[in-house]
């Protein structure tokens, strides 16, 4: 190199600031989604798909009652949403006289329908013989201020806690992909509801049963349980299966478990989930599911290790200045296939581990680094030449 140890120490210098840059830029627009799949999603898709677990057995904590077009039509009742207050009723005291140790209720109520029935549905949840937890949303999803004094009045009514449902659909600005739900935020919404689920996780009750579990703040990855080979990840029950069993049926058993209650209507909270990679990708799951593997990652204390921005800038700079020293020792076209192609399957290959440990990489940002701190080298080695 000529010009000794002055364009050393520039040439230095200028993979430096060119690796800093990089990682900069690919943080940032990986943090506000501005690369196809949010960045890492197409990675962490396929790494759900082949790596979460998988159980021997549908979950035995958590079981989930439908209110389904069947149910409806089974009590003579229109097949649509919103339910009868009064038939709800009867469920809500149905599933409470089961002997569950708590109820989640995934339906929110912000205007009046019949006196009558509302006040027996408030009854209802104020006067289950189990705890019972009922879904809210902030103000702002309410359309009048009577709506909003609506669900304000209700809760005073049924004395009972509320919880938003909130769940976090993928917002790529550029997408290729399904727009699936992958997260959800647990802490507290404008209106200071925590979420459905954390609410549920923290009832005396629940925590006297499976212990007292921190719930980390920010969007948290689900770490979603994959379904056994026969049966469902959940025990999935229609309503009608309890108020009004087939001639020969057992009674479901709810005895100690917590019980969801939520919609399963085609077109309404419906959502696409990352595990149906290589699957129908039109496979959708109600609301009240998503929220059945968000409580049970909390009461199993499987959480994701969460990068802050600082954290992923650092962790994407040192993999840039990685690719910018093999760009500047190797320089064939050669090399660079085999560096190039290399460097990202090691990348994807480092993936796993870290996965499983859940400490996910940002694997698609990793991968745009090494590429770019190859070129990166590569030029700035020529430019010492030159100088």
């Amino acid at each position: 190199m000529r010009g000794g140890g002055v364009s050393k120490f520039w040439a230095v210098a200028a993979i430096v600031v060119l690796a800093a840059a990089q990682a900069l830029a690919i943080n940032y627009l990986g943090r506000n989604n501005y690369l196809p799949e949010g960045s890492e999603h197409w990675t962490e898709d396929w790494l759900i798909h082949y790596f979460s677990p998988h159980l021997q057995a549908p979950h035995k904590d958590i079981v989930l009652v439908f209110v389904d077009p069947e149910s409806l039509e089974k009590a003579g009742l229109p097949a649509t949403l919103p339910a009868d207050r009064g038939w709800m009723a009867k469920l809500v005291t149905a599933v409470a006289n089961a002997g569950p140790l708590a109820i989640g209720l995934d339906f929110y109520f912000f205007t009046p329908i019949d006196p009558v029935r509302d006040e027996l549905l408030a009854a209802a949840i104020r006067d289950a013989k189990r705890p019972v937890v009922v879904a809210a949303v902030d103000d702002v999803f309410l359309r009048t201020e009577a709506q909003q004094k609506f669900q304000r009045e209700f809760a005073l009514r049924v004395k009972r806690p509320f919880g938003h449902i909130y769940l976090k659909r993928s917002k790529e600005i550029l997408s290729l992909g399904d727009r699936a739900t992958r997260g959800v935020d647990h802490g507290a919404s404008a209106q200071g509801y925590a979420s459905l689920t954390s609410t549920i996780a923290k009832l005396p009750q629940v925590e006297a049963a499976f212990g007292v579990h921190e719930v980390p703040e920010g969007t948290q990855r689900i770490d979603w349980l994959l379904a056994p080979k026969r049966g469902e990840v959940f025990t999935e029950i229609s309503a009608y299966e309890i108020l009004s069993p087939e001639a020969g049926a057992s009674a479901p058993d709810l005895q100690g478990k917590i019980v969801l209650i939520g919609p399963d209507f085609a077109g309404l909270d419906r959502h696409r989930v990352p595990f149906t990679l290589g699957r129908d990708q039109a496979v959708e799951y109600p609301g009240v599911f998503v929220h059945a593997q968000a409580l049970a990652q909390i009461l199993d204390g499987r959480f994701f290790f969460s990068w802050s921005s600082g954290q992923q800038f650092l962790l994407l700079f040192a993999v840039g200045l990685l690719g910018a020293a093999a760009g500047w020792a190797y320089r064939s076209a050669l090399a660079d296939i085999v560096l190039g192609l290399g460097g990202t399957l090691l990348i994807i290959a480092l993936s796993v581990p870290f996965f499983t440990a859940r400490i996910p990489l940002p694997t698609a940002l990793a991968i745009l680094a090494w590429g770019g701190s190859l070129w990166a080298g590569q030029r700035v080695w020529a430019w010492a030449q030159r100088s």
